[in-house]
């Protein structure tokens, strides 16, 4: 593909700048289905066409390998090709289905609320040595927003909480997710695929060993999980819980950076939650609506030729469906630019729609509640972001963050 101008569109310019939401409104109204100059894609900007395209299986799909551009991953025949041919993206509706009815049991809010005492013992370990911290600069990242997804993920699925499974567990599933994302480098997909193979080796054992001695714990939730005489088999609990575990912990580590950078940004919000704590599920959903501003988002491939708003796209190509063009849409939030942490968001669209809605969502949502809460005990009034210490790079068309200095007051 095309090298091309930043200079000359609009998309790339919201990426690059320090506060893309004007470009993103401008593209909304403007130009709401846009070609990406020189790098042959689309990206499609209003609430109603996100919504719509995340469940239209007439003319798009999620899998993968229907792109233009797709390169399989791993060899013929090995288990990350196995991955990617009978994934959740690459499955039939009907065998879709089965499989999210069967893991989702595991996944229930009432599951997840069985999970609550583990993810605020594991909050709590990394918070309790940042209270009472005033007049240091804590890099929140190093120290709280990145490895608390990872632990927490590693302590649902049955890893030891402490010594050096629960660190390698935790760096698999970062390097994991990376790879992961669309125009990454191919030195970062390199590693996650060999991250993903050693994931899946990890659950695999695990899976093998509570067969003959169920835990309390995800996977032998999904080992028990049945619907009469179906249940998953080893290669599908390998898949779902080695993807669930890459999906979920960079992206939950996304939210974190992104609650302190928003609460900070917003005192008057950040006073009035840590004052009345029942606002942490809306406050949730909230600085995800918010936060994620970056114009990019979710793939779709066309399965056929077909017009959306005029515009002719062809068999093959990628829609990106943006975040913060659907959650900041004027026709569906009132005030959209506003940060409201008692906002109602149900027709957000940060963990999609219909069929494919995220099966983790009920598990992001409880971590970053407990995220947020323990954040309410070390960001004291007055804390600010240092910016001037911060250190960015690109990954795509994602900033991504690699530290979080702030001035605790």
């Amino acid at each position: 593909m095309a090298a091309a101008d930043p200079s000359n569109d609009l998309f790339l310019q919201g990426v690059e700048a320090e506060d893309p939401a004007p470009f993103v409104h401008r593209l909304r109204e403007e130009d709401p289905v846009h070609r990406v100059a020189g790098l042959g894609f689309w990206i499609v900007t209003r609430h109603e066409d996100v919504k719509r395209l995340f469940n239209d299986p007439e003319n798009v799909d999620n899998d993968p390998r229907l792109w233009e551009h797709h390169e399989p991953r791993g060899s013929e025949g090995s288990f990350l090709r196995w991955v990617e041919d009978n994934g959740l993206f690459a499955m039939p509706p009907e065998a879709h289905a089965r499989i999210r009815r069967l893991v989702s049991v595991a996944l229930t809010p009432r599951a997840v609320r069985r999970m609550d005492g583990q993810i605020r013992e594991v909050v709590e370990r990394f918070a309790a040595p940042l209270r009472c911290r005033g007049g240091e600069v804590l890099d929140l990242m190093q120290h709280y927003t990145a490895p608390i997804p990872n632990a927490v993920i590693s302590r649902i699925t049955g890893v030891p909480p402490e010594g050096d499974d629960d660190v390698r567990f935790r760096e698999l599933a970062q390097n994991a997710i990376r790879g992961f994302i669309r125009f990454s480098e191919p030195a970062v997909r390199k590693l996650a695929d060999d991250s993903f193979l050693e994931l899946a080796e990890w659950v695999r054992k695990m899976s093998h060993e509570r067969r003959a001695a169920p835990r309390d714990d995800l996977v032998s939730d999904l080992i028990r999980a049945q619907d009469r005489d179906d249940r998953l088999s080893d290669d599908e609990i390998v898949m779902m819980v080695s993807s669930l575990v890459s999906a979920g912990s960079e992206t939950t580590a996304l939210g974190g950076l992104m609650a302190v950078r928003t609460l900070l940004a917003h005192p008057e919000a950040l006073e009035r939650l840590r004052a009345d704590r029942s606002l942490l599920p809306t406050a949730v959903d909230e600085i995800l609506r918010w936060g994620f501003n970056n114009p990019g988002g979710l793939p779709r491939y066309a399965v056929r030729d077909f017009e959306l708003r005029g515009k002719p796209i062809r068999k093959g190509e990628m829609l990106m469906l943006s975040f913060a063009g659907a959650n900041r849409d004027p026709r569906v939030f009132d005030d959209p630019d506003a940060f409201d942490v008692a906002r109602d968001n149900r027709e957000m669209l940060i963990f999609g729609n219909g069929p494919h809605y995220c099966l983790g969502a009920n598990l992001a949502r409880q971590e970053m509640a407990c995220i947020v809460d323990g954040l309410l005990d070390i960001l004291t009034p007055g804390s600010t972001v240092r910016e001037d210490l911060m250190e960015i790079r690109h990954t795509g068309f994602f900033p991504q963050a690699l530290n979080l200095p702030v001035a605790i007051a």
